[in-house]
């Protein structure tokens, strides 16, 4: 199989068929990451105090009441997503898992938090670790059972982090405690927040030697510091919703980046793979040698 793939890969002809294969999507996604560019550009930025229903762009610090330990970091966080790639059958097919966990998370720009629920959401982040074999607390965490994982990469937002975000604010369907569905600490919060007690459990499960009489240390502020059912909430909608720590212009200007070099690229890959595949046809005259 491997002889086969080097040989491939050492074919003229190989990469002509994949450029004009490839080379009409490159051109449509540039346009796509174009449309994506005049989006966050049409849209005013916008105060969390100011922030009006619908879609929004605001930018500020994570901020939130307590803490998750990140599975591969082991780093303090608000926020975490785990992605797996495994090859249980030992074939060209690769399984993909998202493991993600989030203590309520906050946007504080200054005049004023807005809580953020992140899943579902595009992450524009570097990966905080990545790892092709990982230990007992992230295989536990993401419950894979489907054969050795061969690759990991997990993205996290930490307290502090200055991130950039798109996305819809609405009503909180969670704006009143449920009595019953959040009776202890232990209990998700609204759309699905770690609660603190469970927060300390994750933080004791990687840290054993963690003194068990004594608080795990998760909390950074007192709780009653951060409202965790406001009237309005900042996630996922109908239109686009991203997290980065980009900057509005610095995002703008990497979708403009790439939006160029799809548009042009592409169809010229595609233009280069016909023209060598007629080539080595015999449709343009004496077909190339290899």
């Amino acid at each position: 199989m491997i002889r086969i793939v080097i040989w491939l890969l050492s074919r003229r002809w190989f990469w002509a068929v994949i450029s004009l294969v490839f080379g009409p999507y490159f051109f449509c996604r540039g346009f796509r990451l174009l449309q994506r560019k005049r989006l966050i550009m049409d849209i005013p930025r916008s105060t969390v105090r100011a922030a009006a229903l619908g879609r929004v762009e605001v930018s500020g610090r994570a901020v939130g009441p307590y803490t998750l330990v990140a599975p591969l970091s082991h780093a303090d966080c608000l926020y975490y997503r785990l992605a797996i790639e495994s090859n249980p059958q030992g074939d060209l097919r690769i399984n993909k898992r998202i493991q993600e966990l989030c203590a309520p998370l906050f946007l504080d720009d200054g005049t004023g938090t807005l809580m953020i629920y992140p899943q579902g959401s595009e992450l524009l982040l570097q990966p905080s670790s990545e790892r092709s074999e990982y230990g007992k607390l992230a295989l536990a965490l993401t419950c894979y059972s489907e054969g050795s994982p061969e690759f990991a990469q997990e993205y996290s937002i930490k307290p502090g982090d200055t991130i950039f975000v798109l996305g819809t604010l609405q009503e909180n369907p969670w704006a009143k405690k449920d009595p019953i569905a959040e009776c202890n600490e232990l209990s998700r919060i609204g759309p699905g927040f770690v609660g603190l007690g469970e927060a300390d459990l994750m933080r004791r499960e990687a840290f054993p030697y963690l003194d068990p009489t004594l608080p795990a240390g998760s909390a950074l502020v007192l709780r009653n510091e951060f409202d965790l059912h406001p009237p309005v909430i900042l996630m996922q909608g109908k239109g686009p919703f991203v997290i980065s720590t980009d900057s509005q212009r610095e995002l703008v200007a990497k979708l403009n980046l790439k939006s160029l070099v799809y548009i042009w690229g592409g169809p010229a890959a595609a233009l280069w793979g016909l023209w060598e595949i007629l080539n080595h046809a015999g449709l343009l005259g004496s077909p190339f040698q290899n």
